[in-house]
């Protein structure tokens, strides 16, 4: 995954590149389907604005946030993104065509409720 981290008026700290590393790294392990991302922060006049653009599953998830604090804009922006990665992994898991999880009730397998009703019958 390509990570590109820029600030607009000054650099970014270690700290504030690690915490957006391993958000990054937390959702691509949920979702697997983050190819590249790329943040930028921006500083107005009173506000601290977070925007993230992220390449996944041949698409582009957008967000932008803005708050006084900066990790509080930073972990509003990533609830949107995570928000919108849910979507997307649900789509593709719940695609057309895929096969349905189902239990085939026959001959050699065994149901549940007889297996309760043996229990019973035992005790």
């Amino acid at each position: 995954m390509i990570i590109n981290i820029t600030n607009r008026h000054d650099k970014v700290s270690p700290a504030l590149r690690e915490k957006i590393e391993s958000w990054l790294e937390h959702s691509q392990e949920r979702y697997d389907v983050i190819s590249s991302a790329q943040v930028t922060l921006d500083k107005t006049d009173r506000l601290e604005e977070v925007e993230a653009t992220l390449h996944a599953a041949g698409r582009e998830i957008n967000a932008k946030a803005s708050d006084e604090n900066l990790f509080a804009a930073l972990d509003a922006m990533a609830q949107k993104i995570d928000r919108q990665l849910g979507k997307l992994h649900d789509k593709q898991v719940q695609k057309k065509g895929t096969p349905k999880h189902t239990t085939l009730i026959g001959e050699d397998s065994v149901n549940d409720d007889d297996i309760e009703d043996e229990e019973v019958y035992q005790a």
